[in-house]
């Protein structure tokens, strides 16, 4: 009996864990999403059947341009934030260092960072051409104000008492920064770079349809673009699909390891 209730137990356990709970949802999605499909209640050729469009998306990826254009999406979207978490590098040291440009980025942050960039999109295209570097600057655009938004109010959050017990002991600017300042900023800068994956992705993808191929090859909204323009609704079905894909596994490979092994690991956060 004590066994049985154990193995009650240790399943109920599973099933109130967060992610076990998420996968779950997921698959009822998926399972009512083929089901109407299969039994004709929405017109196949307006939701095709989710099995449809797996099978499409494994074989664009395996014999199709899905693979190489996604890679170069991500190639795209990797410049982008490579560079944007160097320009709020230098710019979060120089607020450090230089404290009335604080106001000035302040100020930029919050004009900037509400503006979506696909607004601003025909400008970066009249200045840099239909060109990556058009795509990089959009990108960071969506990234940088976000980032900086974030960081700026880690900073600024950081109680009095920790800089004072910083000067009492002597500690010098770098290890200021290396030992009070970085784990301060550190929450920040992860909320940060999801907001700022997010946008950047958007108006990447955006882009890409708007203004069709950026490159040789294209990317992953050049191909849903050109996927709607055939009315291949499968293979545009299985382009969203590989953007949700993507999606999942940047949050659960890199954010959320990045949190567990930092932010919560440090006590700064409930798991």
């Amino acid at each position: 009996m004590m066994g049985i209730q154990r193995k009650m137990s240790g399943i109920q356990k599973i099933f109130l864990n967060k992610t076990v709970q998420s996968w779950l949802w997921l698959a009822l999605i998926l399972l009512v999403w083929e089901a109407v499909s299969r039994a004709g209640i929405v017109n196949r050729h307006i939701l095709p059947p989710f099995s449809l469009v797996l099978e499409r998306l494994c074989n664009e990826l395996l014999t199709g341009k899905l693979g190489p254009q996604i890679c170069n999406s991500l190639l795209v979207i990797l410049q982008g934030f490579a560079l944007s978490a160097a320009l709020a590098a230098v710019l979060f040291l120089l607020c450090i260092r230089l404290p009335f440009l604080t106001n000035l980025v302040t100020m930029l942050c919050a004009v900037c960072n509400p503006l979506p960039g696909i607004a601003l999109l025909p400008l970066i295209i009249m200045w840099f051409g239909v060109s990556t570097g058009a795509m990089l600057a959009l990108i960071v655009h969506g990234v940088l104000w976000a980032l900086m938004t974030q960081m700026l109010e880690g900073y600024h959050g950081i109680p009095a008492v920790y800089r004072e017990w910083g000067r009492n002991i002597n500690l010098t600017p770098m290890r200021m920064l290396t030992g009070i300042v970085i784990f301060a900023v550190m929450p920040g800068i992860i909320a940060g770079l999801r907001i700022g994956w997010g946008r950047a992705w958007r108006a990447l993808i955006s882009a890409e349809m708007l203004f069709g191929m950026i490159g040789q090859l294209g990317g992953l909204g050049y191909y849903i673009y050109t996927s709607r323009a055939y009315a291949n609704l499968t293979n545009v079905m299985a382009g969203v699909l590989s953007i949700i894909v993507i999606g999942i596994t940047v949050e659960s490979l890199l954010f959320a390891q990045w949190e567990k092994r930092t932010i919560r690991k440090w006590g700064m956060a409930h798991e």
